[in-house]
């Protein structure tokens, strides 16, 4: 994969209360906050066409780590946010993949469409540009290309520059998962479009997971879910297909169809569970949990707060993939 994964952005229609449940319970923030507007984007193009009426978008963005969060809540005018949450409602929308160079990240772009994908919005702010790709149907997700540019001082802060963490534990994200009807043809668009190839490839089932619940209640039931993983720089990309049997994943496919599930915080297990008895007082529960081999995993409700699913794990060592799936042919559907 060519360029770095930066940023992870989930799409609000009320940014004001988002932020304050990332600060307030996670101690995400504080939170850079810009309208974008005529005044603040040049070169502003959605499918294709200048803008030139009144528009208005709100990004709020912080870093945790070495991964930038971002708030979007639109305001007015022409974007491609209002097509996603008129769909699915607030929740993921895409995450960025940063290329330093204007120039090789152009050239990216230019080699994106010629496979087919089309540039949906783009943009200036200040030394900033973004491209967003309609990736959706062969992708699962919306992906945004950009230099990282400097943009110039945010407008307001929340809840302000200098506020006290109001959470110790800081998150360590280092796996985003999307949830797919058919892993295999991900698998091979992802190294299609973006040459993210040779996946490790697990079912998960009774023989593989133990001491697996999923609403609380052990699992005695027989099931099978497929997660095909690989790392792509420091992020590592999970793609899940629910089989059969109980498991948080099929009522997502379900609701939202294919798409961004959760980001997995990792760190000892300990440490989870120091977070598991913080968060029992706001209303958190365990929705999925279960180990394979040394790794942990645990899905937290976190659907309300953060307008997506939080994992926590602890990184721990699995044993060899069943396969390894190498693609990369040109897609046909």
């Amino acid at each position: 994969m060519k360029g770095e994964i930066k940023q992870i952005c989930i799409l609000v229609d009320d940014l004001e209360t988002a932020m304050k449940n990332y600060w307030e319970k996670f101690g995400i923030g504080p939170w850079d906050v810009r309208h974008f507007t005529p005044e603040t984007v040049r070169d502003f193009y959605v499918r294709g066409e200048k803008v030139t009426e009144d528009f208005d978008f709100i990004c709020a963005v912080t870093w945790e780590g070495d991964i930038e969060y971002e708030l979007i809540q639109p305001i007015k005018g022409p974007n491609i946010y209002w097509d996603h949450l008129n769909r699915f409602g607030s929740g993921m929308h895409h995450f960025k993949i940063v290329i330093r160079d204007d120039e090789e990240l152009a050239a990216y772009v230019k080699e994106l469409e010629a496979k087919g994908l089309t540039v949906t919005q783009t943009g200036w702010i200040d030394n900033d540009v973004h491209y967003y790709v309609d990736s959706y149907d062969k992708l699962g997700l919306v992906l945004e290309l950009g230099n990282g540019g400097k943009i110039g001082e945010a407008e307001e802060v929340y809840p302000s520059r200098d506020a006290v963490r109001p959470v110790e534990h800081r998150q360590n994200i280092r796996q985003i998962a999307l949830v797919v009807d058919d892993v295999e043809k991900y698998m091979n668009n992802f190294a299609y479009y973006l040459g993210i190839n040779d996946w490790d490839v697990r079912h998960f089932t009774p023989r593989r997971v133990r001491n697996y619940c999923v609403d609380g209640k052990p699992v005695t039931e027989d099931f099978d879910f497929i997660c095909a993983v690989k790392w792509a720089g420091d992020m590592e990309l999970e793609l899940i297909q629910p089989i059969k049997g109980p498991n948080v994943y099929q009522a997502f496919l379900e609701k939202h169809g294919p798409g961004l599930h959760h980001v997995k915080d990792v760190c000892p297990d300990e440490e989870i569970l120091k977070q598991f008895d913080r968060l029992k007082g706001d209303g958190m529960r365990i929705t999925q949990t279960g180990w394979i081999d040394g790794d942990s995993h645990y899905y937290m409700n976190t659907e309300e707060l953060l307008k997506m699913t939080l994992e926590f794990g602890n990184g721990g060592k699995i044993d060899p993939a069943e396969e390894v799936f190498h693609g990369g042919e040109k897609p046909t559907d």
